[in-house]
C-alpha cells in the first residue's frame, strides 16, 4: 500500500508540472549520453497535499525547479543520480543560490530546488549538473518569466 501511494504521489507531481506546463512547457537539453529536463513550476500550482510530501512552501512568491537526469540507454532512458548545483539572477544582477534537495521514488530520480520570485519577473538560471556524480560536469542556463496567480 505505501509503494502504491507514493506512486500516486509521483503521479500528482507529475500531473502537476504538466498542468504548468501549459503556462511554461518543459525543457530538455542533451549532453552526449544524457538528457537533463527541467521546469521552473509556480509552487501555488501544486496542491497542499503534495507539496506537503516534498516540503515544498506553497506561496504565490516562491516557485521550484524541477530538474531530472535520463542516461540515454534506450528508448525511455534510464533516470540517474546527479550532482545539481547552481543559482538565478534576476535583471538587476541580484543573485541567490538554490538549493536542491533529491527525491527518489523507484523508477524516478529528480531534484527540487525552491526559490522566491516577484511578479512578471525575468530569471536567469545558471545551474551546474554532473550526472551520476562523477565524470564532466555540464552547465545548464536558461531564461524565464514567472508570474503571480
Amino acid at each position: 500500500m505505501k509503494q502504491i501511494m507514493k506512486k500516486i504521489s509521483l503521479l500528482f507531481l507529475v500531473f502537476s508540472c504538466l498542468i504548468s506546463a501549459q503556462v511554461q512547457a518543459e525543457q530538455a537539453q542533451n549532453f552526449g549520453d544524457y538528457t537533463v529536463h527541467y521546469i521552473a513550476v509556480n509552487s501555488t500550482f501544486i496542491s497542499p497535499e503534495i507539496a506537503e510530501r516534498y516540503s515544498i512552501v506553497r506561496s504565490a512568491r516562491k516557485a521550484f525547479l524541477n530538474i531530472s537526469v535520463i542516461k540515454n540507454t534506450s528508448d525511455t532512458g534510464t533516470p540517474v543520480a546527479a550532482r545539481i548545483t547552481g543559482e538565478k539572477a534576476n535583471l538587476l544582477g541580484q543573485n541567490s543560490t538554490i538549493n536542491f534537495i533529491e527525491v527518489n521514488e523507484g523508477d524516478a530520480i529528480y531534484y527540487i530546488g525552491q526559490f522566491d520570485f516577484s511578479n512578471a519577473e525575468n530569471l536567469r538560471f545558471n545551474l551546474e549538473v554532473q550526472p551520476e556524480n562523477d565524470g564532466p560536469v555540464y552547465p545548464l542556463t536558461w531564461t524565464t518569466q514567472l508570474y503571480i496567480n
